[in-house]
C-alpha cells in the first residue's frame, strides 16, 4: 500500500491506472448526481471490460453506502491518495490470492453486513479486469 501513496497516477500499471481513473470518475459522477455506471460504460467497453462494470458499480456503491468512515477520493489530483492506495491494494490482494488480508481490510472500511457483498463484487471486478489484460498490481513504473 505504501508504495502507492503519492505516486503519480501516470506511473501506475495500466490495470491500476484504469481502476483509479474509474474510481475517480465514479465518485465524480455520484457527486454530480449522475449515474456513475452510465458515465463509465464507454470507458469499460473500450477496454473490453464492460462485463466488469456491474460489479465495479456494486463495489463502489457498497463502499459509498456502508463505509465506516468517509473514504476520500481526490478526483483532480495527479497523485494517488491514501484512501485510493487502500482501494488499489484491496484489488491487488484479491488478484494475488490474499483474500484473508482483503477481508480484514474491508472489515475496517465497511459495516459488517457489507463485507461479503463488497468482497465478492471487488473480487469479480479484479478477476474480470485481469481477463482483459488490466490486472491490478502489475509492474508499477518507477
Amino acid at each position: 500500500m505504501y508504495d502507492l501513496i503519492d505516486r503519480p497516477v501516470s506511473a501506475l500499471s495500466p490495470g491500476d491506472r484504469f481502476l483509479i481513473e474509474a474510481i475517480r470518475l465514479w465518485v465524480a459522477g455520484r457527486s454530480a448526481c449522475q449515474c456513475p455506471a452510465a458515465l463509465l460504460a464507454a470507458r469499460f467497453a473500450q477496454s473490453g471490460a464492460l462485463d466488469a462494470l456491474g460489479d465495479f458499480d456494486g463495489w463502489m456503491t457498497q463502499l459509498s453506502t456502508h463505509a465506516r468512515v468517509p473514504i476520500q477520493i481526490n478526483c483532480k489530483c495527479g497523485l494517488v491518495t491514501d484512501d485510493e492506495s487502500v482501494l488499489l491494494t484491496l484489488a491487488r490482494d484479491l488478484v494475488t490470492g490474499r483474500d484473508a488480508k482483503a477481508r480484514t481490510t474491508l472489515s475496517l472500511l465497511v459495516a459488517e453486513q457489507a463485507i461479503a457483498p463488497t468482497f465478492c463484487a471487488l473480487a469479480r471486478t479484479a478477476a474480470m479486469l485481469g481477463q482483459v489484460g488490466l490486472p491490478p498490481g502489475t509492474n508499477v513504473r518507477t
